[in-house]
């Protein structure tokens, strides 16, 4: 499952998963996460979890008319796919998007065809 991490300094301070119903960020207590920053508008921003008819699921990170902004990766947005290792500024706050899904298929190895009939091995 992805989670959005909140860096401070580039330290982790907080992890929120991101669950079915998404997040909610902003300056309001109401959000899921709410940021003590006067930059940050009430509600400004929501990640929307969206399941794919594979079973996969994809992130849409969408600005909600904030005052200040949204920024994916230093360029401002207004809906953005999430990609792992994204980095997210909503006011004077940093995120990163970690997607564990994305992590788990890089790590699998692909196998190759021995000259043995029959036999596959794993590439390195």
């Amino acid at each position: 499952m992805a989670v959005l991490v909140q860096l401070l300094e580039g330290e982790v301070l907080n992890k929120f998963k991101i669950g079915k119903k998404g997040l909610s960020i902003g300056h309001s207590i109401n959000n899921d996460i709410y940021l003590d920053d006067p930059s940050v508008s009430q509600k400004h921003a929501q990640i929307e979890l969206k399941q794919l008819t594979d079973g996969a699921y994809v992130c849409f990170l969408h600005d909600l008319e904030s005052t200040n902004h949204t920024f994916v990766n230093n360029s401002e947005v207004k809906t953005h796919l999430l990609a792992d290792q994204d980095l997210i500024n909503i006011g004077t706050k940093h995120f990163k998007y970690i997607d564990d899904e994305n992590e788990k298929l890089a790590q699998t190895k692909a196998f190759k065809k021995s000259w043995i009939p029959g036999m596959y091995y794993l590439e390195d």
